[in-house]
């Protein structure tokens, strides 16, 4: 039972639970402290003593971030004591004595805590007789294309650093000098060549303008963009985000600007920097051989291919669809009688079908490990913020590039594992054999009898949802395609884009002058969609409403973004025109496909190679990241 004790803050009784700090209790009911180092989700610094309030027991001046709660203690704030508001005036004047003040020209402007603190407890002049060359302090430059250091606004708190350290691992920041000439620095430079794994959390975290996001610079104010969270699905962790955009008024052109985290930090690079794949070439009205189409006339030509020609249909499902979509499509399949495939059933499907039950383990359950055992390709390119939650032992065999952060234990082979006592957790990536049922039923033998939970990490956002609907009645990708090729059937369904990881563009160039019908739903305008007879919109995030299953459970994508197609909508209305039950064809082809295309933290599927951001990355890293894999 958790114990319970009474504080009072500013004469005011409050019931809280012990071990708890007296900054976080403030918080928790409305009591205002400032600060800068403090976050929710960050080992306590004590670094900027903004959080000072006034311990009557003890006639003293404590910062409050770092003070346990006691039973009966009695706290006064800067709204009941003038001594705290002296303090924490006199500390911002400290503060501002050396900031640069170019709030104008500043991306953090609008959104800055000393702007906001300042303005809110003072000074509002400068007291101290200081010029500005006299402000000056080294710069640092951390030589990347991404991210940008100004030292003179940075407020040495530490929270850059501590997340870095803490909460991604990567420990590619640290803090040079001391006192005011303290500067953070890159462990290695070029910044975007180093253990930074461009998650952006530094960026999200900085309390001034000290880091900012060079992509975002400079291209508008925050005031002036509209705020939402949704579910990031470039991946199946599942993080929430915020998303900011324009709709096109005065203030911003129709587009988003920028994602960010919110205060649970659980962001990676693929949406931090790769946001700009949701403005790149968009297809967001229906068309029929290359001319607009309403979606009526579109819905009315795929029920008649669908109906007279759903014997001789095969559909190839993307795990970036929301389970509404998917659930609408094979109920529609069904009512045809057509083939229904996914491009994870060539690797997924078969380790899981091999390995038997399994559990989508949460984050949260991590918690309760001995040990990890990663098995296969890096879990940090892969399901990037997943890595962030493993604190306890790591043991590997596979590859390790990025997961050297993790300093593993390689091990020599998978019989090693018998060895290991405790719970643990075996994090395996299927897509990264090229026979996963074997390295399936070798993890069975070596875990057989252990405390080990077996735990497939796709790469695609909604595979475990996919897996979930399909397992007992799905074809195989190259037998679908092999009817297509052959001209077994006359029509084919391929939403997005999974399965060019394993076909190449110019197999549906050929497609699309064999088959009657090649239908692509895409968020894109180029790719596939170019040699589409009928192209249907996709949508990306902040476009559709929906569900994922992912590593922190069912989680819901918002619409909001203004341009956005109504995907969900158009499935469920061609829907309305199947009501016949059904059974899927399906055919199965055992010799599996080789992968064309292995992931990349910078390079994770088709939606994430349109961003203009992580393929600049990608290109930097790629020879780097080989040749450090063959040093290993």
């Amino acid at each position: 039972m958790v114990e319970k004790v009474k504080i009072y803050i500013d004469d005011r009784e409050i019931e809280t639970e012990k071990g708890k700090t007296v900054l976080q209790v403030a918080l928790e009911n409305g009591i205002d402290i400032p600060y800068f180092c403090y976050h929710p989700k960050l080992p306590i610094a004590g670094a900027c003593r903004m959080c000072v309030v006034y311990w009557e027991d003890i006639n003293r001046l404590v910062i409050s971030c770092n003070l346990p709660v006691q039973d009966g203690m009695r706290i006064r704030t800067h709204r009941t004591s003038e001594q705290v508001r002296e303090q924490q005036k006199y500390l911002l004047q400290a503060l501002m004595t050396r900031h640069p003040l170019d709030c104008p020209i500043c991306d953090k402007a609008g959104e800055c805590d000393l702007q906001n603190l300042g303005a809110i407890y003072g000074p509002q002049k400068q007291i101290v007789p200081i010029s500005a060359l006299e402000k000056e302090r080294h710069e640092e430059d951390w030589e990347s294309d991404f991210l940008e250091y100004y030292s003179n606004r940075c407020v040495v708190c530490y929270r850059c650093t501590r997340a870095c350290d803490e909460i991604v691992g990567a420990h590619a920041l640290y803090v040079e000098d001391r006192g005011f000439h303290s500067n953070i620095v890159p462990a290695v430079r070029p910044m975007d060549t180093s253990t930074c794994e461009m998650c952006g959390i530094c960026v999200h975290v900085c309390p001034v303008g000290a880091i900012i996001s060079k992509p975002f610079k400079y291209w508008t104010r925050s005031w002036l963009l509209q705020k939402e969270r949704t579910a990031c699905n470039l991946c199946p962790v599942g993080c929430e985000i915020q998303i900011e955009y324009g709709v096109g008024d005065w203030r911003s052109k129709r587009k988003v600007y920028r994602t960010k985290p919110t205060d649970e930090l659980n962001i990676c690079a693929k949406a931090f920097f790769g946001y700009d794949a949701i403005n790149h070439n968009r297809l967001l009205k229906t068309d029929v051989h290359g001319r607009e189409e309403t979606q009526g006339n579109t819905v009315n030509l795929l029920t008649t291919i669908l109906k007279e020609h759903g014997n001789r249909t095969g559909i190839i499902l993307s795990a970036y669809l929301p389970k509404e979509i998917i659930d609408e499509v094979v109920r529609i399949a069904k009512s045809a009688g057509a083939y229904v495939t996914a491009p994870q059933t060539e690797d997924f499907f078969r380790f899981a079908n091999e390995i038997g039950e399994f559990k989508i383990s949460s984050v949260e359950e991590f918690k309760d490990a001995d040990f990890f055992v990663l098995v296969g390709d890096d879990l940090t390119s892969i399901a990037t913020v997943l890595s962030y939650y493993i604190k306890k032992p790591v043991y590997k065999f596979g590859k390790t590039v990025r997961d050297g952060k993790f300093e593993p234990k390689e091990l020599s082979s998978l019989e090693e594992i018998k060895n290991l006592e405790g719970k643990g957790y075996l994090l395996v990536t299927p897509h990264y054999y090229e026979n996963p049922k074997e390295i399936a039923l070798e993890l069975r033998k070596v875990t057989e009898g252990k405390d080990i939970e077996v735990v497939p990490v796709p790469k695609d956002a909604n595979t475990f949802y996919l897996y979930k609907v399909l397992k007992d009645s799905y074809s195989d990708l190259k037998a679908v395609m092999d009817l297509a090729l052959n001209g077994d059937i006359d029509n084919l369904i391929v939403f997005g884009e999974d399965v060019l990881e394993f076909y190449a563009e110019g197999v549906f160039k050929e497609l699309s002058e064999k088959l009657e019908h090649l239908i692509v739903v895409s968020p894109f305008a180029d790719g596939l969609s170019e040699y589409a007879h009928i192209r249907v919109p996709m949508s990306l995030m902040g476009e559709h409403e929906g569900t994922y299953l992912t590593f922190f459970g069912e989680v819901k994508v918002r619409k909001f973004l203004p341009w956005a197609f109504d995907d969900v909508g158009f499935w469920k209305y061609l829907g309305e025109n199947f009501t016949d039950e059904g059974e899927l064809q399906v055919i199965r082809s055992y010799e599996p496909l080789k992968r064309r295309f292995m992931p990349h933290l910078y390079k994770n599927n088709w939606i994430t190679a349109r961003s203009a951001n992580l393929s600049k990355l990608y290109e930097k890293n790629k020879d780097i990241e080989v040749y450090y894999e063959k040093a290993v």
